[in-house]
């Protein structure tokens, strides 16, 4: 059994002010640091952080892994990051720093308030194991949205020197937001959840734009990705046998139903594109035409595989689905095949925990089990990908795929 875990804050401080200053943030977590009786955290001069080894004594350890900034686009959004930071286990950032963009004005009175909120604290998780409890700074900015385009620039003198740098999005709209474009330079890594696009499919294209630049662009991490996790595998296993395999190269019709855009503006569109993208990238089929919208709803495209000097069509069906199982992400994938090596494959969630699979092939009769396979929450997805600094080059592969699916 997992030992518990909680975290919760020990110290904290918080205030507002018109100007931002980084070295007042850098003094006011000296300070903090300070009453816990640690050694110092600061330099000689005010403001200054110096890099620190961890420290020991009393079951205490200083977390000295990586920096994350999240930004928040609303409230909800603030909730996740702060629940999921809580949560987290095993991989603890050194330092986090959450921003969140906000209306400055008063609605009431009129009145336009400070520029900053502004609240540093330092966080301790406690388990139950004999392992040191771990202590980490949080750094939370509200920014009047005025202030937007200095977030960046004050931001960099924040990060913990020499550690890997993080950016963590949760919300959907980051293609055409001047922080997000602001951000991109100064982190290593990019968190990104595409379910939260919901039929903004067209910002998966800023995906593969930055992808595009090979030099200087983060590796990129999707939570949407992640959830597709068992849904590949189940696929790939179908065709572990031999003879089962023959059946990839007579595959014609893929029909995948994904999550209709909830209220919160989730969609499981993203995951659909990305399993398409996904089989295409792996068997060397291309895309013909983009996706063609339906009356019935959903999409339709035509793929062709590159066996023999002719090609193979490949009828690709993307077909929404309202039912909970479908949630974040697909409902269901069926792959038919026909000619010399016919066949049917289909994996399909029956509720949140499980996943059903079966296969049909003329020397396999129906073959049906049901796999275990619980959807992935928050924090588990960010404390893994927190944990991952190489690119997943059949998530870019995927991308890009699907990125020539999309209509223009």
């Amino acid at each position: 059994m997992a030992s518990s875990v909680s975290t919760k804050p020990i110290l904290a401080s918080v205030w507002q002010t018109d100007t931002l200053d980084t070295g007042a943030i850098h003094d006011e977590l000296n300070q903090l640091w300070s009453q816990l009786g640690g050694p110092l955290k600061g330099g000689d001069a005010p403001g200054e952080m110096v890099a620190e080894p961890n420290f020991g004594g009393g079951g205490l350890m200083r977390a000295n892994t990586l920096n994350l900034i999240a930004v928040a686009s609303d409230l909800r959004a603030v909730t996740l990051i702060q629940e999921t930071i809580a949560r987290l286990r095993d991989f603890l950032p050194s330092r986090t720093i959450i921003l969140i963009p906000q209306d400055g004005t008063d609605h009431e009175s009129g009145m336009i308030g400070p520029r900053y909120d502004v609240r540093v604290e330092l966080m301790e998780q406690v388990t139950e194991t004999d392992e040191p409890n771990l202590r980490f700074e949080v750094i939370t900015i509200g920014a009047d949205r005025r202030e937007t385009g200095n977030l960046a620039s004050l931001v960099t003198p924040l990060l913990a020197a020499d550690l890997p740098d993080f950016l963590w999005w949760p919300g959907g709209g980051f293609a055409d937001d001047p922080l997000f474009e602001d951000l991109l330079p100064i982190v290593d890594r990019l968190i990104l959840d595409t379910a939260q696009l919901g039929r903004d499919v067209q910002s998966i294209s800023a995906i593969r734009q930055i992808l595009a630049d090979e030099s200087n662009a983060p590796v990129i991490g999707d939570f949407t990705w992640l959830r597709l996790e068992p849904w590949r595998q189940l696929i790939a296993q179908f065709f572990d046998p031999e003879d089962v395999q023959r059946s990839l190269h007579t595959v014609e019709q893929v029909t995948i139903h994904y999550a209709e855009t909830r209220e919160d503006g989730s969609a499981g569109l993203a995951a659909a594109l990305l399993t398409a993208g996904w089989l295409a990238s792996r068997l060397d089929w291309e895309a013909i035409d983009p996706l063609e919208r339906q009356k019935r709803g959903g999409f339709w495209a035509p793929l062709r595989a590159k066996d023999g000097d002719r090609g193979r069509e490949i009828e690709l069906r993307l077909v929404p689905d309202t039912s909970p199982q479908a949630r974040f992400s697909l409902r269901r994938v069926k792959i038919v095949a026909a000619g010399a090596a016919p066949g049917a494959f289909v994996v399909e969630r029956t509720d949140s925990d499980d996943i059903l699979t079966s296969s049909e092939t003329p020397d396999n009769p129906e073959v049906s089990r049901m796999v275990y396979s619980r959807r992935p929450v928050s924090d588990e997805m960010i404390g893994q990908e927190l944990q991952r600094f190489g690119a997943d080059s059949t998530y870019e592969e995927a991308v890009r795929f699907a990125v020539g699916l999309i209509p223009s």
